[in-house]
């Protein structure tokens, strides 16, 4: 019977170092978050914020709110989302997990050591969830990953384009302004380049970064799904009499990858069933000359007199995507961490940095829609070269 009451104690004396209060301690994680008790010994993984953030269930600004993150407090790296743009952290206290969930890593301090390439990829989450979107339309858009994994069909198109003496280091633009922009992968021609942790993707950087850094014949101020195939739009200086803008580009460059986004123009002019009807000629020409074509669906403003036509054509670029196995980046979904959706004053066209070269060091993917569409360019790029790689491997 001592004995009996002396467990006792010890159970009752021990429990309340199991309580912990405080002003940014979260109740019990969700299911969905798979806690250890045991913080990592990578310094490196060591974090803090810079400002109160808001900590969430999962990767993306849909999952539950778990807690609030206070600036300085100390918390860990446990793994991140397919780019790291979203990072899981765990605080601990008396070796006890207090806090457990995710955050926008481009609201902490990053030891400048960390290379999130070392850092495990959470595969079990999707990038949004579901429960609180009433609408079918979106909840369609939010179920489609920000980076894609590589179809297996694509196996034949590296197959073809190696056939056709396409160049394994090329990847071209095709589309209106958003992606003519200067600023949009061109600045990889630069020596100035800050990965920051994200410096997993430098082998990607190394591998297109001469093709990535010229202009597109493809990619122009005004372009629509519909005029891409016009020959008037095409560049009479390099094109051929009676070449289409595509055509001329695939031509000049021979790429291997082309990195395709239309909306922010057609948006104005077409129905979703024509432009999805463009866009399944796109990729059929592009797969038709060895060239794994991208898709990207397009951020716009919900508060726009035509958000309800942007939701139908990006849903539209999705069914293609998926309808024709080839890769889609939901930079959509991506971008709605961004102020103003990343978007510029005009509403259309993505802001810039201004900084001029490739900056993912400062949080600025978190800030500006072009650096976010820098890094998932890159990102989707890096899945596509290892693939490439895995197929040449196989051969």
């Amino acid at each position: 019977m001592n004995h009996r009451r002396l467990i006792l104690c010890l159970l009752l004396c021990c429990l309340p170092m199991l309580i912990v209060t405080g002003q940014d301690v979260t109740p019990t994680p969700p299911a969905s978050i798979f806690a250890t008790n045991t913080p990592t010994p990578n310094p490196a993984l060591n974090t803090t914020a810079y400002q109160r953030v808001v900590v969430y269930a999962g990767p993306g600004t849909t999952f539950q709110q778990v807690a609030p993150l206070n600036a300085g407090v100390p918390a860990v790296i446990v793994e991140r989302n397919a780019t790291g743009t979203w990072v899981r952290l765990q605080r601990f206290d008396q070796g006890n997990v207090v806090m457990d969930g995710w955050v926008i890593s481009a609201y902490l301090n990053l030891d400048p050591a960390l290379d999130f390439g070392t850092v495990p990829v959470n595969t079990s989450l999707a990038d949004a969830d579901l429960i609180n979107e009433p609408s079918e339309s979106l909840q369609r858009l939010l179920r489609v990953p920000v980076i894609p994994q590589i179809d297996p069909a694509m196996t034949a198109v590296v197959q073809q384009g190696a056939a056709l003496g396409n160049d394994p280091h090329g990847v071209t633009k095709v589309g209106d302004s958003t992606v003519a922009n200067e600023q949009y992968l061109q600045p990889l021609g630069s020596d100035q380049i800050e990965l920051g942790a994200y410096r997993y993707l430098l082998p990607t950087v190394d591998w297109f970064r001469n093709s990535a850094a010229q202009s597109s014949a493809a990619a122009r101020v005004g372009l629509t799904t519909l005029v891409i195939f016009d020959p008037f739009w095409a560049d009479k200086s390099v094109c051929q009499p009676n070449e289409t803008p595509l055509v001329c580009e695939y031509r000049l460059k021979r790429p291997s990858v082309a990195l395709i986004m239309f909306g922010g123009n057609d948006v104005m002019h077409v129905d979703e069933v024509t432009f999805a009807g463009q866009l399944r000629r796109i990729v059929a020409e592009s797969l038709a000359a060895g060239v794994i074509p991208v898709l990207f669906t397009f951020s716009y403003n919900p508060q726009a007199e035509l958000w309800p036509q942007a939701v139908n054509l990006n849903l539209a670029v999705t069914e293609v995507a998926a309808e024709k196995r080839v890769p889609v980046v939901n930079l959509w979904l991506a971008a709605r961490i961004l102020p103003d959706y990343g978007l510029d004053v005009d509403q259309i066209h993505l802001k810039n940095s201004g900084f001029g070269f490739i900056k993912f060091t400062g949080g600025n993917e978190a800030f500006y829609g072009v650096t976010l569409q820098n890094l998932l360019a890159l990102s989707v790029l890096d899945e596509v070269r290892q693939f490439m790689l895995s197929v040449e491997s196989a051969s």
